[in-house]
C-alpha cells in the first residue's frame, strides 16, 4: 500500500515538471478519462465520461489497508456527478457522490481470529478543482460534506448516522485521446 501512494506521489510529481506550460484541456463532450488517486485513506481507481462539455459521470472502485492490534480492511464502490464551473485549465467543480462501503476488520478471540464487518452508505456534496498540466493529463483535489449511514458499527449489531466531511482526495487523470 505504501508502494502505491509513493507510486502515486513520484507520478504526480514528474507530471507536475513535465507539463508546467499553460496548456489546452480535454473537458468536452465525449471526453473519457482514467484516474488513479489517494482518497479517503485509500487507494482508488475511477473513470469518468462527459455527456457534455461541463458535467462529467464518474464511477469508481478503492481499498484501504490499515494494521496495529487489528487488521482493517476498506472496500469501496462509488458513483457520481460532477457540473465543472469553468472549463480552463484551473476548473473548478461541483457536484455529488454517493458510494458503499465496507470495512473488515479481523480480531483476535481465543487463540482464533474473527472477522467483523462494517458496511457504510454515504452521499456527499463535493467541490474541488482540476488542474490541467498537459491537454490529457490533469491532477484535482475534492472535499466533501454529507451524511452517513453505518451498518454493524465495529462489529456490535448497531447501527449508526454521521454526518461531517467524508469524502477528500486527490487524483492524477489521464484523458484519453
Amino acid at each position: 500500500m505504501k508502494f502505491i501512494k509513493i507510486f502515486i506521489i513520484a507520478a504526480g510529481a514528474g507530471l507536475l515538471t513535465a507539463g508546467a506550460a499553460l496548456a489546452e484541456n480535454s473537458l468536452q463532450s465525449g471526453a473519457k478519462a482514467l484516474s488513479f488517486g489517494i482518497v479517503d485513506r485509500g487507494v482508488e481507481i475511477s473513470g469518468r465520461v462527459f455527456p457534455n462539455n461541463d458535467l462529467a459521470v464518474l464511477g469508481g472502485i478503492g481499498i484501504a489497508h490499515a494494521s496495529n492490534d487489528e487488521s482493517t480492511t476498506d472496500y469501496s464502490l462509488s458513483a457520481g456527478v460532477r457540473k465543472y464551473l469553468r472549463r480552463s485549465d484551473l476548473a473548478p467543480f461541483v457536484g455529488g457522490e454517493a458510494s458503499f462501503k465496507r470495512n473488515d476488520v479481523v480480531v483476535g478471540s481465543g487463540g482464533g481470529t474473527d472477522v467483523e464487518s462494517e458496511k457504510t452508505f454515504e452521499i456527499d456534496g463535493v467541490f474541488g478543482v482540476e488542474y490541467f498540466f498537459a491537454k490529457q493529463v490533469s491532477v484535482d483535489a475534492q472535499v466533501g460534506v454529507g451524511i452517513s449511514d453505518i451498518h454493524n458499527v465495529n462489529g456490535s449489531g448497531a447501527n449508526e448516522t454521521q454526518f461531517g466531511t467524508f469524502s477528500s482526495g486527490v487524483t492524477v487523470n489521464f484523458y484519453l485521446p
